[in-house]
């Protein structure tokens, strides 16, 4: 799996020594909240959770580093598309004191450059519920676009709304200053 560096942060494959972090993320009711995916709660878990990811041809899953502090989140590409060329995207900055400093921004701007160059998709879409304001900010800086709204019932009962948001190669290559790291 390809490592993709950007200014302050690498997005690398996940190691067995990153799984108390994941699980810690995935026991997050925080994060839980805003968040939907099957993420690991256990330590067995995670590693039959990873070896699931790993050997999907229909997902690739990086860990988001962090230069000299370490792992911070991971972000990933789930049911590629290869014939059509979409993909969804999913991001978690677990490390909540790394909230709000444009890591989630970068990791999904490198995460796309990496999707429209060398793996050649067309289109990458992501749900995001509409009450998660901070991640819905990292989408739009990245070039993200609302496409259509859902509303779900949560686990709780809830009704929630959630976001339809896509971006196209074209409108990413597009953007003046990815350019160089789309290229």
């Amino acid at each position: 799996m390809t490592v993709i560096h950007g200014e302050n942060i690498v997005l690398r494959p996940i190691r067995e020594e990153d799984y108390p972090l994941l699980v810690k993320w995935g026991r997050d009711p925080e994060l839980a909240r805003l968040l939907e995916g099957d993420y690991p709660q256990s330590l067995v878990e995670c590693l039959a959770w990873h070896q699931r990811v790993a050997s999907d041809r229909h997902r690739q899953l990086w860990g988001i580093e962090l230069d000299g502090v370490g792992l911070i989140g991971d972000v990933e590409l789930d049911h590629i598309a290869w014939r059509s060329g979409d993909a969804e995207l999913r991001i978690r900055i677990g490390e909540r004191q790394h909230w709000d400093q444009g890591y989630g921004t970068e990791a999904v701007t490198l995460l796309l450059a990496h999707a429209f160059g060398p793996m050649n998709l067309q289109r990458v879409y992501l749900r995001v519920f509409s009450f998660n304001e901070r991640a819905i900010r990292c989408y739009r800086k990245a070039g993200f676009r609302r496409e259509g709204v859902l509303v779900r019932r949560a686990a709780d009962g809830e009704r929630r709304q959630v976001f339809l948001m896509r971006i196209l190669r074209e409108e990413f290559l597009r953007i003046p200053r990815r350019e160089a790291a789309a290229g």
